[in-house]
């Protein structure tokens, strides 16, 4: 696991905005060449497509569960990118889906 620290405030505000939703493709466009805004980026992708999966299964059983790992993944992320840290989501943070 690798462990950037970035110390840009506009880095690591970006790379959490990019938690919200599908703003996942924000540090691609305003930090092109950051790879800790790629790398978020891609992280984020990650978040929204599991939580899409796992919204779906909440609909047939266990919602609250789905929720509450939903959450958990949200907070991840948004917490490592504010904090400057590069530190892949649980399970399914080695699946790089942006170069």
């Amino acid at each position: 696991m690798k462990i950037h620290m970035s110390s840009d405030v506009k880095e690591r505000l970006v790379s959490a905005a990019a938690y919200f939703w599908i703003l996942f493709f924000l540090p691609l466009a305003l930090i092109p060449g950051s790879s800790f805004g790629r790398f978020h980026a891609n992280q984020a992708l990650l978040n929204l497509l599991l939580g899409i999966v796992l919204g779906i299964l909440s609909r047939i059983f266990l919602g609250w569960l789905f929720n509450l790992i939903i959450l958990f993944y949200w907070a991840w992320g948004v917490v490592t990118a504010l904090m400057g840290l590069e530190k892949p989501l649980p399970f399914i943070g080695s699946i790089k889906l942006i170069g």
